[in-house]
Protein backbone atom coordinates (compact mmCIF):
# COMPACT_ATOMS: atom_id res chain seq x y z
CA UNK A 1 0.00 0.00 0.00
CA UNK A 2 1.14 3.28 -1.15
CA UNK A 3 1.01 5.51 2.12
CA UNK A 4 2.23 8.84 0.32
CA UNK A 5 -0.93 8.03 -1.85
CA UNK A 6 -2.93 7.69 0.69
CA UNK A 7 -1.98 10.67 2.81
CA UNK A 8 -2.10 12.72 -0.12
CA UNK A 9 -5.72 11.63 -0.89
CA UNK A 10 -7.02 12.12 2.63
CA UNK A 11 -5.65 15.22 3.26
CA UNK A 12 -8.36 16.72 0.46
CA UNK A 13 -10.71 14.34 1.82
CA UNK A 14 -10.03 16.19 5.33
CA UNK A 15 -10.41 19.40 3.96
CA UNK A 16 -13.63 18.51 2.63
CA UNK A 17 -15.17 17.21 6.18
CA UNK A 18 -14.01 20.32 7.76
CA UNK A 19 -16.33 22.00 5.33
CA UNK A 20 -18.98 19.71 5.81
CA UNK A 21 -18.59 19.43 9.61
CA UNK A 22 -18.60 23.84 9.73
CA UNK A 23 -21.87 24.04 7.30
CA UNK A 24 -23.61 21.20 9.06
CA UNK A 25 -22.70 23.16 12.47
CA UNK A 26 -24.37 26.24 11.21
CA UNK A 27 -27.21 25.01 9.94
CA UNK A 28 -27.69 23.01 12.93
CA UNK A 29 -27.04 26.45 14.66
CA UNK A 30 -30.64 28.04 14.29
CA UNK A 31 -30.61 29.88 11.53
CA UNK A 32 -32.38 33.00 10.98
CA UNK A 33 -33.34 32.85 7.42
CA UNK A 34 -33.76 30.20 4.51
CA UNK A 35 -30.65 32.17 2.87
CA UNK A 36 -28.34 31.01 5.71
CA UNK A 37 -29.64 27.91 5.14
CA UNK A 38 -29.14 27.46 1.57
CA UNK A 39 -25.62 28.54 2.70
CA UNK A 40 -25.08 26.08 4.81
CA UNK A 41 -26.53 23.38 2.05
CA UNK A 42 -23.69 24.66 -0.45
CA UNK A 43 -20.79 24.35 2.20
CA UNK A 44 -22.25 20.21 2.60
CA UNK A 45 -22.43 19.64 -0.38
CA UNK A 46 -19.12 20.87 -1.56
CA UNK A 47 -17.23 19.34 1.28
CA UNK A 48 -18.98 16.08 0.49
CA UNK A 49 -17.58 16.97 -2.84
CA UNK A 50 -14.07 17.00 -1.43
CA UNK A 51 -14.65 14.17 0.60
CA UNK A 52 -15.49 12.28 -2.83
CA UNK A 53 -12.89 13.83 -4.38
CA UNK A 54 -9.58 12.76 -2.24
CA UNK A 55 -11.39 9.28 -2.43
CA UNK A 56 -11.23 9.68 -5.90
CA UNK A 57 -7.40 10.44 -6.37
CA UNK A 58 -6.32 7.90 -4.47
CA UNK A 59 -8.24 4.82 -6.32
CA UNK A 60 -7.57 6.33 -9.89
CA UNK A 61 -5.12 4.38 -10.70
CA UNK A 62 -3.95 6.31 -13.94
CA UNK A 63 -2.81 9.29 -11.88
CA UNK A 64 0.90 8.74 -10.60
CA UNK A 65 1.55 9.14 -6.90
CA UNK A 66 3.76 11.75 -7.52
CA UNK A 67 0.50 13.52 -9.06
CA UNK A 68 -2.10 13.14 -6.73
CA UNK A 69 0.86 14.42 -4.49
CA UNK A 70 0.79 17.30 -6.54
CA UNK A 71 -2.93 17.76 -6.44
CA UNK A 72 -3.15 17.64 -2.59
CA UNK A 73 -0.53 20.11 -2.49
CA UNK A 74 -2.45 23.25 -4.35
CA UNK A 75 -5.31 22.37 -2.04
CA UNK A 76 -3.13 22.62 0.72
CA UNK A 77 -1.58 25.76 -0.50
CA UNK A 78 -5.21 27.19 -0.75
CA UNK A 79 -6.30 25.93 2.34
CA UNK A 80 -3.65 27.58 3.84
CA UNK A 81 -3.86 30.85 2.61
CA UNK A 82 -7.48 31.17 2.80
CA UNK A 83 -7.86 29.86 6.55
CA UNK A 84 -4.91 32.67 7.41
CA UNK A 85 -6.79 35.15 5.78
CA UNK A 86 -10.66 34.19 7.36
CA UNK A 87 -8.87 33.96 10.46
CA UNK A 88 -8.18 37.59 10.20
CA UNK A 89 -10.97 38.58 9.13
CA UNK A 90 -12.56 36.60 12.01
CA UNK A 91 -10.01 38.33 14.51
CA UNK A 92 -11.44 41.62 13.71
CA UNK A 93 -14.10 43.34 16.22
CA UNK A 94 -15.49 45.16 13.17
CA UNK A 95 -16.43 42.24 10.74
CA UNK A 96 -19.28 39.54 11.63
CA UNK A 97 -18.62 35.98 9.29
CA UNK A 98 -21.14 33.68 9.58
CA UNK A 99 -20.46 30.47 9.82
CA UNK A 100 -21.98 28.99 6.90
CA UNK A 101 -20.11 32.00 4.63
CA UNK A 102 -16.48 30.64 6.14
CA UNK A 103 -17.31 27.31 4.94
CA UNK A 104 -18.25 28.44 1.65
CA UNK A 105 -15.50 30.71 1.17
CA UNK A 106 -13.17 27.73 1.74
CA UNK A 107 -15.02 25.00 0.19
CA UNK A 108 -15.09 26.64 -3.09
CA UNK A 109 -11.52 27.94 -2.74
CA UNK A 110 -10.37 24.53 -2.04
CA UNK A 111 -12.31 23.11 -4.95
CA UNK A 112 -10.87 25.73 -7.22
CA UNK A 113 -6.91 25.15 -6.23
CA UNK A 114 -7.93 20.65 -6.32
CA UNK A 115 -8.79 21.77 -10.13
CA UNK A 116 -5.83 23.79 -10.94
CA UNK A 117 -3.67 21.36 -9.41
CA UNK A 118 -5.30 18.80 -11.67
CA UNK A 119 -4.63 20.62 -14.57
CA UNK A 120 -1.20 21.52 -13.36
CA UNK A 121 -0.94 17.69 -13.71
CA UNK A 122 -2.61 17.35 -17.14
CA UNK A 123 0.51 20.45 -18.28
CA UNK A 124 2.82 17.67 -16.88
CA UNK A 125 1.92 14.48 -18.50
CA UNK A 126 1.57 15.90 -21.96
CA UNK A 127 4.65 17.15 -21.55
CA UNK A 128 5.85 13.18 -20.42
CA UNK A 129 3.83 11.65 -23.22
CA UNK A 130 5.20 14.12 -25.69
CA UNK A 131 8.81 12.61 -24.68
CA UNK A 132 7.91 9.42 -24.91
CA UNK A 133 6.11 9.37 -28.34
CA UNK A 134 9.41 11.03 -29.44
CA UNK A 135 11.38 8.34 -28.20
CA UNK A 136 9.17 6.07 -29.61
CA UNK A 137 9.39 7.60 -33.16
CA UNK A 138 12.76 7.30 -33.06
CA UNK A 139 13.02 4.08 -31.47
CA UNK A 140 10.44 3.00 -34.54
CA UNK A 141 12.82 4.70 -37.39
CA UNK A 142 15.92 2.79 -36.00
CA UNK A 143 14.49 -0.73 -35.67
CA UNK A 144 12.33 -0.56 -39.41
CA UNK A 145 15.73 0.93 -40.65
CA UNK A 146 17.02 -2.36 -39.66
CA UNK A 147 13.87 -5.14 -40.10
CA UNK A 148 14.44 -3.66 -43.64
CA UNK A 149 18.54 -3.59 -44.46
CA UNK A 150 18.28 -7.65 -42.39
CA UNK A 151 15.29 -8.57 -44.37
CA UNK A 152 16.78 -7.64 -47.79
CA UNK A 153 19.79 -9.35 -47.08
CA UNK A 154 18.07 -12.87 -45.60
CA UNK A 155 16.04 -12.66 -48.90
CA UNK A 156 18.86 -11.67 -51.04
CA UNK A 157 20.83 -15.13 -49.76
CA UNK A 158 17.63 -16.83 -49.46
CA UNK A 159 17.00 -16.80 -53.32
CA UNK A 160 20.12 -17.33 -54.27
CA UNK A 161 20.63 -20.44 -52.09
CA UNK A 162 17.00 -21.78 -53.62
CA UNK A 163 18.29 -21.30 -57.08
CA UNK A 164 21.11 -22.98 -56.52
CA UNK A 165 20.64 -25.51 -54.11
CA UNK A 166 20.32 -29.18 -56.12
CA UNK A 167 18.82 -30.82 -53.06
CA UNK A 168 15.22 -30.15 -53.08
CA UNK A 169 14.50 -30.51 -49.42
CA UNK A 170 17.22 -27.54 -48.45
CA UNK A 171 16.03 -25.46 -51.63
CA UNK A 172 12.20 -25.52 -49.96
CA UNK A 173 13.79 -24.97 -46.78
CA UNK A 174 15.64 -21.49 -48.37
CA UNK A 175 12.12 -20.89 -50.39
CA UNK A 176 10.35 -20.73 -46.80
CA UNK A 177 13.06 -17.83 -45.34
CA UNK A 178 12.38 -15.88 -48.53
CA UNK A 179 9.06 -16.12 -48.05
CA UNK A 180 9.59 -15.12 -44.79
CA UNK A 181 11.98 -12.30 -45.48
CA UNK A 182 9.36 -10.62 -48.00
CA UNK A 183 6.73 -10.81 -45.31
CA UNK A 184 9.05 -9.30 -42.75
CA UNK A 185 9.79 -6.87 -45.46
CA UNK A 186 6.03 -5.90 -45.62
CA UNK A 187 4.99 -5.56 -42.23
CA UNK A 188 8.16 -2.83 -42.17
CA UNK A 189 6.24 -1.45 -44.62
CA UNK A 190 2.92 -1.69 -42.40
CA UNK A 191 4.42 -0.37 -39.26
CA UNK A 192 5.48 2.69 -41.57
CA UNK A 193 2.01 3.41 -42.30
CA UNK A 194 0.85 2.51 -38.43
CA UNK A 195 3.27 5.10 -37.10
CA UNK A 196 1.89 7.65 -40.53
CA UNK A 197 -1.73 7.33 -38.32
CA UNK A 198 -0.81 7.71 -34.91
CA UNK A 199 1.02 11.03 -35.89
CA UNK A 200 -1.97 11.68 -37.69
CA UNK A 201 -2.24 15.97 -38.35
CA UNK A 202 -6.07 17.10 -38.49
CA UNK A 203 -4.58 20.28 -40.14
CA UNK A 204 -3.92 18.10 -43.27
CA UNK A 205 -7.45 16.80 -43.84
CA UNK A 206 -9.45 18.12 -46.46
CA UNK A 207 -13.09 17.08 -48.26
CA UNK A 208 -12.68 13.77 -50.31
CA UNK A 209 -15.20 11.85 -51.99
CA UNK A 210 -15.15 8.60 -50.48
CA UNK A 211 -15.32 7.23 -54.09
CA UNK A 212 -12.51 8.14 -55.45
CA UNK A 213 -9.87 6.17 -53.47
CA UNK A 214 -12.34 3.27 -53.30
CA UNK A 215 -12.24 3.10 -57.12
CA UNK A 216 -8.34 3.83 -57.31
CA UNK A 217 -7.81 1.38 -54.56
CA UNK A 218 -10.15 -1.43 -56.27
CA UNK A 219 -8.20 -1.04 -59.67
CA UNK A 220 -5.10 -1.44 -57.66
CA UNK A 221 -5.92 -4.97 -56.18
CA UNK A 222 -7.29 -5.87 -59.55
CA UNK A 223 -4.43 -5.65 -61.26
CA UNK A 224 -2.61 -7.36 -58.17
CA UNK A 225 -4.57 -10.23 -57.52
CA UNK A 226 -6.42 -10.63 -61.15
CA UNK A 227 -7.95 -14.38 -60.57
CA UNK A 228 -10.00 -12.35 -57.45
CA UNK A 229 -13.23 -10.74 -58.28
CA UNK A 230 -14.25 -7.31 -57.02
CA UNK A 231 -17.49 -5.65 -57.32
CA UNK A 232 -18.39 -2.20 -56.30
CA UNK A 233 -22.19 -0.41 -55.57
CA UNK A 234 -20.32 2.95 -54.73
CA UNK A 235 -23.21 5.56 -54.13
CA UNK A 236 -22.92 9.19 -54.53
CA UNK A 237 -22.76 12.12 -52.13
CA UNK A 238 -20.30 10.40 -50.05
CA UNK A 239 -18.30 13.41 -48.98
CA UNK A 240 -15.65 12.59 -45.62
CA UNK A 241 -13.16 14.67 -44.12
CA UNK A 242 -9.94 12.68 -44.78
CA UNK A 243 -6.46 12.81 -46.29
CA UNK A 244 -4.11 10.35 -48.26
CA UNK A 245 -4.11 8.04 -45.24
CA UNK A 246 -7.83 6.87 -46.31
CA UNK A 247 -6.73 4.75 -49.11
CA UNK A 248 -4.26 3.00 -46.98
CA UNK A 249 -7.45 1.87 -44.82
CA UNK A 250 -9.40 0.77 -47.88
CA UNK A 251 -6.34 -0.60 -49.52
CA UNK A 252 -5.92 -3.19 -45.92
CA UNK A 253 -9.40 -3.83 -45.69
CA UNK A 254 -9.84 -4.93 -49.13
CA UNK A 255 -6.31 -6.69 -49.79
CA UNK A 256 -7.80 -8.33 -46.79
CA UNK A 257 -10.76 -9.25 -48.17
CA UNK A 258 -9.09 -10.94 -51.29
CA UNK A 259 -6.15 -12.60 -49.96
CA UNK A 260 -7.51 -14.22 -46.59
CA UNK A 261 -11.75 -14.29 -47.37
CA UNK A 262 -13.21 -15.80 -50.71
CA UNK A 263 -12.96 -15.10 -54.60
CA UNK A 264 -15.83 -12.88 -54.82
CA UNK A 265 -14.90 -9.16 -52.85
CA UNK A 266 -18.05 -6.81 -52.85
CA UNK A 267 -17.50 -2.87 -51.89
CA UNK A 268 -20.77 -0.61 -51.27
CA UNK A 269 -20.87 3.02 -49.95
CA UNK A 270 -23.76 4.67 -48.72
CA UNK A 271 -24.61 8.20 -46.74
CA UNK A 272 -27.25 7.90 -43.74
CA UNK A 273 -27.47 10.29 -40.61
CA UNK A 274 -24.67 12.22 -41.73
CA UNK A 275 -22.11 9.21 -42.06
CA UNK A 276 -20.60 7.56 -44.50
CA UNK A 277 -20.27 4.15 -44.69
CA UNK A 278 -17.77 2.18 -46.93
CA UNK A 279 -18.88 -1.87 -46.38
CA UNK A 280 -16.20 -4.58 -47.93
CA UNK A 281 -17.72 -8.20 -47.46
CA UNK A 282 -16.35 -11.68 -49.10
CA UNK A 283 -17.53 -15.01 -48.72
CA UNK A 284 -14.45 -16.71 -47.05
CA UNK A 285 -14.08 -18.21 -43.72
CA UNK A 286 -14.69 -15.06 -41.91
CA UNK A 287 -11.98 -13.16 -39.33
CA UNK A 288 -10.49 -15.28 -36.60
CA UNK A 289 -11.55 -13.85 -33.25
CA UNK A 290 -7.37 -13.54 -31.91
CA UNK A 291 -7.40 -10.72 -34.70
CA UNK A 292 -10.25 -8.95 -33.85
CA UNK A 293 -10.40 -9.46 -29.96
CA UNK A 294 -7.33 -7.02 -29.39
CA UNK A 295 -8.62 -4.37 -31.69
CA UNK A 296 -11.27 -3.58 -28.40
CA UNK A 297 -11.08 -0.71 -26.43
CA UNK A 298 -10.95 -2.82 -23.30
CA UNK A 299 -8.50 -5.77 -24.05
CA UNK A 300 -5.41 -5.65 -22.83
CA UNK A 301 -2.31 -6.93 -25.07
CA UNK A 302 -0.54 -9.65 -23.43
CA UNK A 303 1.70 -12.72 -25.37
CA UNK A 304 -1.27 -14.70 -25.18
CA UNK A 305 -3.94 -11.82 -26.18
CA UNK A 306 -2.18 -10.40 -29.70
CA UNK A 307 -3.31 -10.45 -32.98
CA UNK A 308 -1.11 -11.06 -35.74
CA UNK A 309 -2.08 -9.10 -38.69
CA UNK A 310 -0.58 -5.71 -38.52
CA UNK A 311 -2.74 -4.14 -41.50
CA UNK A 312 -5.93 -4.42 -39.25
CA UNK A 313 -4.14 -2.66 -36.85
CA UNK A 314 -3.46 0.17 -39.45
CA UNK A 315 -6.69 0.12 -40.85
CA UNK A 316 -7.99 1.02 -37.06
CA UNK A 317 -5.68 3.35 -36.20
CA UNK A 318 -6.58 5.45 -39.49
CA UNK A 319 -9.84 4.98 -39.02
CA UNK A 320 -10.11 6.50 -35.59
CA UNK A 321 -7.57 9.65 -36.51
CA UNK A 322 -10.52 10.76 -38.54
CA UNK A 323 -13.00 9.90 -35.61
CA UNK A 324 -14.74 6.64 -37.41
CA UNK A 325 -15.46 3.43 -36.19
CA UNK A 326 -14.70 0.00 -37.70
CA UNK A 327 -17.28 -2.51 -37.43
CA UNK A 328 -16.90 -6.35 -38.40
CA UNK A 329 -19.39 -9.15 -39.18
CA UNK A 330 -18.07 -12.90 -39.38
CA UNK A 331 -21.33 -14.49 -38.86
CA UNK A 332 -21.68 -15.51 -42.91
CA UNK A 333 -18.17 -14.50 -44.20
CA UNK A 334 -16.72 -11.41 -43.22
CA UNK A 335 -17.99 -7.98 -43.37
CA UNK A 336 -15.58 -4.49 -42.43
CA UNK A 337 -17.82 -1.22 -42.20
CA UNK A 338 -15.60 1.50 -42.17
CA UNK A 339 -17.93 4.31 -40.73
CA UNK A 340 -16.87 8.26 -41.31
CA UNK A 341 -18.61 11.53 -40.51
CA UNK A 342 -19.70 12.92 -43.40
CA UNK A 343 -18.26 16.44 -44.51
Amino acid sequence: MDSKRILAGASVSATGMAVFLIALTAATAGLPSIYDFGLAGLGIVVGLLLVATGAGLFAFEELQTAHVIRVAGWNALGVVVLALVLGLVVASPSISLPAAVIADVLGVSAIAHVLIGVNDVRRIRVGELARERQKLAVLNRIVRHNLRNDAQILLGNAETLATSLEDERLANMATTVAETADGLATMNDKLGQFQAAVDHDPTEERTVDLTEPVGAVVEEIQNAYPDATVDTDLSEDCLVRADDKLAVAIHEAIENAVVHGGENVRVTSSREDGRVEVTITDDGPGIPDHELTPLEDDTEITQLEHGTGVGLWVLDTIVDAYGGTLTFDTDDGASVTISLPAA
